[in-house]
């Protein structure tokens, strides 16, 4: 069978889902749905991240100086808070003003004076935290906010995202395809708005970078994507504290200061964005998937310079 069927059973399943889980959120209060939920999200949550692969980047970065005992509680603990983040989005779809009431925010200033510019701003996250609620956050504060994401072509998919999108007070920029995503985000940040993109699939990129002491791959998008529009590149994120509160995080705007030197700018200012994305990790390491990059012996630091030809702002990728 092809590739096709297969994508095209994963979403009707993916609907079928999410179908079930809003029948329950419309059926019990949202104390009752919390309880009866549980159980079922637990196992989608064993399903889709699977522990082995967490513990195996776990222990490519982390080595003999975590025990096994410890890297298997970080692996418990990032599919926990995965569970939970789940549970947060669905309670967000049965009251429009749930994010409000359970995230906090520290630094917004740094936001609006990035938009004070008029060139719109990036807001540069991760798959950390609860990062689908970081746009719902930050749209509950009046700002029109856009995400990049990877939406399957599937008609089903594209129909549940349509209607109950507007719940979650963000629209999405699909990534498929490049240059109509690119040329949706620059027409976003002409509009002086907000795009969110989360910039940590360190799979697929064409730039050379180092997280926790290995070659990854990191996409030259958000950097070319800044220098190309002049927008400012904001580090946002939302964790959840020890306390169990969600925190919405916005950082002083990376400085991106063009030299003249195309590759060289977007490969420096890419290498940074990935070093950032290391501390952060190091701060909140159960709250990382850990599942959009491969780590192992096979990819130890040995960085090159880009090819010039490749960061072309015509050919920029975005990897979501």
């Amino acid at each position: 069978m092809s590739k096709d069927f297969y994508r095209k059973i994963l979403c009707q399943l993916f609907v079928a889902i999410f179908y079930f889980f809003y029948g329950l959120r419309l059926l019990f209060p949202p104390a009752v749905f919390c309880w009866a939920s549980r159980p079922f999200l637990k196992l989608l949550v064993l399903l889709a991240i699977p522990r082995k692969r967490i513990t195996r980047n776990l222990t490519a970065v982390f080595g003999k100086c975590y025990s096994d005992a410890t890297k298997e509680g970080l692996a418990r603990g990032v599919q926990e808070h995965f569970g939970k983040n789940l549970l947060d989005c669905l309670l967000q779809l049965g009251d429009p003003e749930y994010a409000r009431r359970s995230i906090s925010i520290v630094g917004l200033e740094h936001l609006e004076s990035a938009l004070e510019k008029g060139k719109g701003a990036i807001a540069m996250g991760a798959h950390i935290g609860n990062f689908v609620l970081l746009g719902t956050r930050m749209g509950l504060e009046g700002h029109v906010v856009r995400t990049v994401f990877r939406i399957p072509r599937d008609r089903a998919v594209e129909g549940v995202i349509k209607r109950y999108l507007p719940r979650y007070h963000q629209s999405v920029i699909p990534s498929l395809t490049k240059r109509i995503a690119v040329k949706a985000i620059l027409e976003a940040l002409r509009r002086n708005e907000i795009v969110h993109i989360l910039g940590d699939n360190l799979k697929k990129g064409t730039i050379d970078a180092v997280l926790f002491g290995h070659r990854v791959l990191s996409s030259r998008g958000p950097v070319s994507l800044a220098l190309r529009s002049g927008a400012p590149l904001v580090p946002v994120y939302l964790i959840r504290n020890y306390h169990g509160r969600m925190l919405l995080v916005v950082e002083p705007p990376i400085e991106v200061t063009p030299t003249g030197n195309l590759a060289k700018d977007i490969a420096k200012n890419t290498r940074l964005i990935v070093s950032n994305l290391e501390a952060l990790i190091r701060r909140y390491p159960d709250q990382w998937n850990w599942l959009t990059v491969r780590l192992n012996k096979d990819n130890l630091v040995h960085l090159q310079e880009p090819n010039p030809r490749e960061l072309s702002d015509t050919n920029t990728v975005i990897a979501i």
